[in-house]
Formats: C-alpha cells, structure tokens, sequence
C-alpha cells in the first residue's frame, strides 16, 4: 500500500475520532491515533522478529502477547464494541501495558502507557476507528513503512488552528535530513538530540546510519548505545519513543525529562553529535543557576546545553530563529556567542527564508554547524534563495530537498557565489558577537531602485524584447528559412528498459519521482527515499514524461547534475536523449508546445485523454531541425524568458512605489 492511501485511510480514522468528544482537539486525537498506530504496527515487527527466529531455529518470546496482541482483541474471532470494547481497553488492555517488566524493551512500553491514555468514550466509533487502521497493510509488497512519513503527511493535512499545539516539536523533514547529512555521523559515535520532540533528527540519523552496518556487533551498537534523547512534555515523548521503535530501535534511550534542570557545572553526558531544534522564544525560571550565562530564554540555554554536552572533536547542528544571531544588547546572548567562537569553530551558518517551517511559524531561521575542535578563525554562510517566483515558502509551497544542493555543492570548497559568502572572526567580535550578517554579494533587486531608473530599465526590456520576437517572427515567415527533418522519436530517444536495484532503493539511494508539474515541467522529489515506487529507472540528464498527463505539459528534465539516479511508478517513463542528434532543452519545449499536442490528438485514437506509453511515444513522428538550430531557439527561449521576467519584476516594482512617489509630490517633496 502506497503512503498516500496510508495517509487516506489513517486520516479517515482520525475523522472518525473527531466525532468523538473526548478527541475533539488535535492535542487529544493525535495522541489516541498514536497510541493505536503503535500497538498495530508493533505486532506486525513482533511478527518479523519472529519469523527470523523460527527460521534460525530459535524461539522469539513476545513482549505483547496472548489477548493483548492487536490482531487478537481487534480481530473477528472476538469480535467486541460499544461498552464492551471500551471496558477491555481501560481495565485490562492498558493495566497489561502499564505494568510490562523483565526486560528494557517492556520497561519502554511501560513508560510510553504510563503517559497516555484512551480518550476515546464513544466505544462504537473507537470500533470503527480499530478496522479502518486494522486493513491497513504497512508492511506491503508495494511500501516499506516510515512512521516519520505517515505522522508529516497526516500534519500536513491538519487545519493550521488544529497543528499549533504541535508546532514547537515539528521540523521538516527535509531540514533534519539536510542537517544529518552535512553532519555525517558515524557507527560508533553518539547522537543526542536535547529537544527530542517526536525524534525526528534521530530516525534521520539512523536511516543515515544503517547502510554503514557490516558486522552483528555494529547492528548491536546502532540499536543500544547510539541514540539518545531528553522531552518534557508527554504526547512529544510518547511520539518520539515510539517513532524509534517502529522505525527499527528496539530499545531507544528517550528520557522523559526537563533537560534544563540538568546542572552545566558538573554535566557527565556527553555526545559524539548534537542534532536538533531548540523550543522559539520560551521562557524559565527558578534553573538559572544552573548556567553559567544565567536567562530566562530557552534558546540560549539550550545552546549553552549543547556546548557543554559536546565531546572533544564532537559535531553539533542547531536551529535557531534569527533573533539569536543578531541579539547584542543581553548579555547572556553576548557571552555564550562568545564561547560558542572561542572554544568552539562555528564552520557554517545557513540561513533560510521566510516560511521554511511553515505553515507552524513564518519566523525567519538559521542552522549552526560548529565543532568542538578549537576556535572559530572564519564562518562561511550560505542563503538560501527562495525559487522563482515564490516571496516565501508555505503550507502550499513547501521548503524542498533539492534546494539544498547548491549548499552540499559547495561546503567542501566554501566557494563564494551570490548566495554564501565568508566573514572572518573579527569582524564578529568587533560587532560585539552579532552574527546576523547580511549577504554582501546579493544582486539589487528592482524595489530599492528609485522610479525613473525603474522607467529606463522598462523601456530597454521592452526594446530587446521587441527584437527578440521580430527575430522569431522573420524565421517563421521564411525570411530565415529553415528546413526542417521529419523523424521517428525513437531514432533520438532510447527508453530505459532497465529497473531499479530494489535493495539500493531500499537504502534512500534513490530519489523518487512525484509528480511534473503542467505548467514548469518541474520535477517534485518525494522526501521519503525508503519509499518503494514503480519499477522505473531514470538517470541524471534523462527526459522523463508522465504518461497520463503528457498532454497537459507534464514532460521533464532530471537534470544531470543531480546525485542520485531516480526512479518513478509505472506512468511515467524515461528516455535516453542522443546529443548528436537533438538537444534535451529543445525536446522540452517541443513536447510542452500546441504542435505536439496536436500530432498527439491524431495519433492516439482518443487523443491526450489516453496515457502515453513508451513503445506508442517513441513510434510518432515530429519536425526536427538541425542540432545547431535546436541550440540556437533554445537560447532564445531562454533569452526572452529572461527578458520577460524582468520585465515582470520591473513593472511590479514600479506600481508597487507609485502610492510613496505620488505622496510624496503631492506633498511637494519632488
């Protein structure tokens, strides 16, 4: 079962408690979904683990056993609702769970139903809620489960009035695997998360970890004595603890506790790698003495709490609202960025834009990368720029994976580009530690530039653009003529007939392919790199078509500069372009024109409404110029795209000063 029909019929369950009045809030009916989510996937790992045993010929004994086991009291052979069912669940299920012992597996379990509870009061719609997760397959032929993925999908669909009492513990996912990445830890190290939330950057680090097992004792290693994480708050623990456990930590080393009680003077714990995103703008009192920066402001204490958590050669990436970089007027602020740059090399900052965490907060962010490796000499920042079009990112338009490639690019070689640039240490102290800097190499945009310069540049886009369209305008009435070929699609596109390696796929090897976008032809890569798709392999600098949708304009591009090779289901198929024939660009564009969905209306016997199979595709004909002309309309293309938008920009601005300018004049100030 594909994670989108997970996500379907989970959310229709959570529908379902909606209805009743003890899980009316999101708070109450995420925790009841949790709760049930664990015990039924819980069984289907106990399931696994023993059926390896009785393969190795060994005897795996259960920690949820006899009427407890979910398929047991859900099931039909014992068939109970209403009263029934609820009088089960308060007096024997969670007294059972409550009161597991004899090894630390249990002793977690104990710990997650001592926190929780049923909320539900209605006991037929609890029924109701029990068979619609209970036909839901997680372990399916076609998906391998990812808790992390089903929990952000059902996020995202919540209203935004519904997620806020769950938005201080939430961090994209997409921002957790960047930061591990960039990290890179390793068997043997030791990962702590302070804020551990519903241990998001823990499952990142595991997954990140996981291919690196070569021996039982690193299996061992990675499952006991690797990930560790402290939470205040209940439904976060409860999240966090059994997120590790259905993504494969049998024994996680999740505490339930205030991590700020603990004292900085004489802290024992230490950790190899710190990843994780501190509470924005929270308060405290009656522990300031146990800092030695004293401050009512969570944000600061937790980065005194990772600077004194890190071991020697330890690796530490934090997320912090913008306030933290730029605060100089506290002191307590002033000196932990003090010792952060004296004791500790602050390598990396990156900032990202507006919305990146939305739709939970619109606060502007920042991710700092230090080590405990000696003092701070440089700190190279990068920004993040947000892709065209979009003033930030949102519920709708979410922060995305590929957008951190240009970072990855470049953190080796700290190359300057327009968005990273480098500030020595100085430079910081001399602003008395205020590390908010601002990018000096961003090109001006339109709106800073006064009117009459914002006029000329109008009427100079509008002079090249007319000369760019009577250049096309003269080719198309002949006065350049140019004689086009007729050829076969298959005589310059190859389809791949090849298949992914399902096991490297199973690793996150992969990115997967999730839609092409009508109106761009831009590629949306699902997050979720552990999630099986079709059986489509696509490499870097092939042309890939949605074949349902090829009509519409749905043709892409996976560009050759990605990592990762790609795969995609069924509808979707991948071409190998000869470049000594046709250029990828132009095929782009020719296959998102009118002329080609009209050879596809008299091709196809029910026109662009049938799906556009390979073998169909690859048979039609189409003009073909010559491979210089190709490049030659493809760079004018780009050109006059690039003057429209310009264009575009300039005219927005313009109207967007006319209310000041005009003030202004009838005030007499011009």
């Amino acid at each position: 079962m594909a994670n989108n029909d997970i996500q379907n019929k989970l959310w229709s369950a959570c529908n379902k408690m909606r209805q009743d009045p003890g899980t009316t809030g999101a708070l109450q009916y995420i925790e009841q979904f949790s709760w049930l989510l664990f015990l039924k996937v819980y069984e289907e790992i106990e399931n696994e683990y023993e059926a390896k045993a009785a393969f190795e010929g060994k005897t795996y004994i259960r920690n949820i056993d006899n009427e407890f086991r979910w398929s047991v009291w859900t099931g039909k052979d014992s068939y109970i609702t209403g009263p029934d069912l609820l009088e089960f669940v308060q007096t024997k299920l969670f007294p059972y769970l409550k009161n597991l012992s004899g090894n630390r597996t249990k002793e977690i379990i104990s710990e997650i139903f001592n926190n929780t509870q049923n909320r539900m009061e209605d006991g037929y719609l609890l029924r109701e809620v029990v068979d619609i997760m209970a036909g839901v397959d997680f372990f399916g032929d076609e998906d391998s489960f990812a808790v992390s993925s089903i929990y952000e999908g059902l996020f995202s669909r919540m209203k935004a009035s519904d997620i806020k009492p769950l938005a201080e513990f939430h961090t994209p996912r997409v921002i957790a695997r960047f930061m591990t990445e960039m990290v890179a830890p390793k068997i043997g190290q030791t990962i702590y998360d302070p804020c551990n939330g519903p241990s998001g950057f823990l499952t990142e680090a595991y997954h990140f970890m996981r291919p690196q097992e070569k021996s039982t004792k690193d299996k061992e290693v990675l499952q006991k004595e690797t990930f560790y994480g402290k939470e205040l708050k209940s439904l976060p623990f409860i999240l966090g603890t059994m997120n590790m456990m259905l993504n494969g930590i049998a024994t996680p080393n999740i505490r339930k506790m205030n991590t700020l009680s603990i004292n900085l003077f004489n802290i024992a714990e230490k950790y190899d790698v710190i990843l994780t995103n501190p509470p924005f703008s929270g308060t405290v009192r009656g522990i300031e003495s146990n800092f030695p920066y004293p401050s009512a402001q969570t944000e600061i204490l937790f980065l005194q709490h990772c600077l004194r958590s890190l071991k020697e050669g330890g690796k530490c990436a934090i997320i912090f609202p913008e306030g933290v970089l730029f605060k100089t007027d506290d002191q307590s602020y002033v000196n932990t960025k003090k010792e952060l740059l004296q004791q500790f090399n602050l390598h990396h900052i990156v900032r990202l834009p507006n919305g990146s965490f939305a739709p939970y907060t619109g606060i502007p962010t920042n991710i700092l990368f230090f080590d405990k490796t000696g003092p701070t000499k440089e700190i190279f920042y990068w920004e993040m720029p947000l892709p065209e079009g979009l003033k930030n990112f949102s519920k709708s338009k979410p922060i995305k994976s590929e957008y951190f490639e240009e970072a990855k690019r470049i953190w080796q070689s700290k190359e300057i580009t327009e968005q990273s640039w480098t500030v020595p240490v100085e430079e910081i102290v001399k602003n008395n530690y205020n590390l908010d800097v601002k990018n000096p190499n961003k090109k001006a945009e339109f709106e800073h530039l006064p009117p009459e310069e914002l006029i000329e540049i109008i009427e100079n886009k509008e002079k090249e653009l007319v000369k760019k369209l009577e250049s096309i305008k003269k080719t198309f009435n002949g006065e350049k003529k140019e004689e086009f070929s007729i050829k076969k699609i298959g005589k310059f596109l190859a389809p791949r007939n090849e298949t992914p390696d399902m096991k490297a796929l199973s690793r996150g090897e992969y990115n997967i392919i999730n839609k092409i976008s009508f109106a761009s032809g831009l590629i949306e890569i699902r997050d979720n790199n552990n999630t099986r798709t079709g059986m489509i392999l696509i490499e870097p600098g092939d042309l890939v078509i949605s074949g349902i949708n090829a009509g519409k304009g749905a043709i892409a591009i996976y560009g050759e500069n990605n990592l990762k090779k790609a795969t995609a289901t069924i509808h979707y198929s991948s071409y190998k372009v000869d470049k000594n024939v046709a250029n990828i660009k132009y095929l782009w564009l020719f296959f998102r024109s009118e002329v080609f969905r009209e050879i596809l209306r008299i091709s196809l016997p029910n026109g662009i409404k049938t799906e556009l199979r390979s073998n169909k595709f690859i048979s039609l004909e189409i003009p073909l110029p010559s491979l210089p002309k190709q490049k030659y309309y493809v760079e004018l293309f780009e050109e006059i795209e690039k003057l429209a938008e310009d264009l575009e920009k300039s005219k927005n601005a313009l109207l967007n000063i006319m209310p000041s300018v005009l003030a202004k004049a009838f005030n007499g100030e011009l």
